[in-house]
């Protein structure tokens, strides 16, 4: 007997609900890896908890959207929280992936559904429905409102997010039997509930680690390329292609035999007479900190003078005596708080001054988290290169000291100086200025110093 087009489709969506992968199949045309069919094999268990450690680029917010778009067509009376503490993560990265794999279903299943940037719900069916919800305390409420025989966590991200939060997402789950929650996070902190469940061996949670060496949406060039670059020891490594937990959260940016090296190194004059020279400077804030200007004259430094105690007006006079003696192509001051004064001065007295605002964002957003960490990034290159530093117990102290940490996004993130006097260590003043002079080979600066444009530099500049 023929069945009618509804029959059929509901015939259809009984076979898919037993079936999760040829539902991915004939839903989305994809096949998924290995890890990808765990990952949706043990979500698919009324019930389940599943925890998910994920190399970059492994597939994880793929495979939670197709479980997203998923369960709405399959399960009854289903609501899904999707949640992250990353608002960009939400609107943007995990909304667009539900458009392009929408966009990818047969047309009979896609005109089931109704998208908005906060809202995925069946049509005909307002409470058959997927929320996007930041997970932070200002949405507490909204977290706390799953109220479905089928209702659904998915979290991405995970590691990130709040231990309170992470009770109330699991308190919401204590409202019923079936209740699902699916996590997944890159392994870049080695505290918090996230980290709990893999460190403790919790036997409530299905574990899965999506490795790069095992995911077929990563190239293998890459992994090598990673290998060779941060070393398969590094802990970089270790997160982005392997999936395991950082030795520990924050970890030393630049390593002490780097320093030693470029200490114990001399380059004469002929090595370094055809670049420009470069001036930075930082200015002091708290009474213990030191007021840094400093020359760098391609591989190596020429001159640095430290000052206590001084206003901005002395600061600008400074720096027109130490411009005067050096000449140099280019002054980059650090103008946040106290030192746009000094800018403004030295501005007005006709020097070559640029703006440096540290804290804005970095040209290379997929390394690095802001322009200090970017600074810095290029500073330990250029020592890798082979450089010649002053010898200076404290310059070596403030290079090995400073430590990083990665974000949610995976950027390298620089402890900053209040985190740093916290556990007792010295602002980097002299470190900070030296990286200062690293702002050339990242920005092209207007004569107005307002606007940037990433160029591709040379690792010194040519006079």
């Amino acid at each position: 007997m023929d069945l009618s087009p509804d029959a059929k489709i509901a015939h259809l969506l009984l076979i898919y609900r037993r079936d999760p992968i040829l539902a991915m199949n004939q839903l989305f045309q994809v096949v998924p890896d290995s890890q990808q069919t765990e990952l949706i094999l043990a979500a698919h268990k009324s019930g389940s908890r599943v925890a998910v450690k994920s190399a970059q680029g492994a597939g994880k917010t793929s495979t939670l959207v197709w479980l997203t778009l998923y369960f709405l067509l399959t399960l009854e009376d289903c609501r899904v929280l999707i949640t992250s503490p990353s608002y960009q993560q939400l609107s943007r990265v995990f909304h667009s992936e539900i458009l392009k794999w929408h966009s990818k279903m047969p047309i009979v299943f896609k005109d089931f559904f109704e998208i908005t940037k906060e809202k995925v719900s069946i049509k005909g069916k307002p409470f058959q429905m997927a929320n996007l919800v930041t997970a932070s305390a200002d949405n507490e409420e909204s977290l706390q409102g799953g109220h479905a025989e089928n209702y659904v966590i998915l979290a991405d991200e995970a590691s990130a997010i709040d231990e309170n939060i992470f009770d109330v997402l699991q308190g919401t789950l204590g409202t019923g039997g079936g209740g699902r929650f699916i996590m997944t996070a890159n392994p870049i902190r080695n505290s918090g509930r996230f980290y709990e469940v893999f460190s403790k061996g919790s036997s409530l949670w299905h574990r899965i680690t999506f490795s790069a060496f095992n995911s077929a949406q990563i190239n293998k060039s890459w992994i090598s390329e990673m290998a060779e670059f941060y070393g398969e020891d590094s802990d970089r490594y270790k997160v982005r292609v392997l999936a395991e937990f950082p030795r520990a959260s924050e970890e030393q940016f630049i390593p002490v035999d780097i320093v030693e090296q470029s200490m114990g190194r001399y380059i004469n004059p002929q090595g370094y007479f055809g670049y420009q020279k470069v001036m930075g400077v930082d200015i002091a804030r708290f009474g213990s900190d030191s007021t840094v200007l400093i020359i760098r004259q391609g591989p190596k430094v020429i001159d640095y003078k430290e000052y206590k105690g001084l206003d901005t007006t002395e600061v600008a006079s400074m720096v027109v005596d130490y411009y005067n003696l050096h000449k140099p192509s280019g002054i980059y001051i650090d103008a946040i708080g106290i030192g746009a004064g000094v800018y403004d001065q030295c501005k007005n007295f006709g020097l070559p001054v640029i703006e440096i605002v540290v804290s804005n964002r970095s040209s290379d957003p997929k390394q690095y988290f802001n322009l200090r960490s970017q600074l810095w990034g290029e500073m330990r290159q250029w020592l890798h290169n082979e450089a010649d530093i002053p010898d200076s117990h404290d310059l070596m102290t403030q290079l090995c000291g400073m430590t990083y940490s990665y974000n949610a996004k995976l950027q390298v993130q620089l402890a900053n100086k209040k985190d740093m006097k916290k556990q007792g260590l010295s602002s980097p003043d002299i470190a900070d200025a030296l990286s200062l002079t690293f702002a050339p080979q990242i920005y092209n600066y207007s004569p107005a110093g307002r606007h940037v444009r990433k160029i591709r530099k040379p690792i010194y500049l040519w006079a």
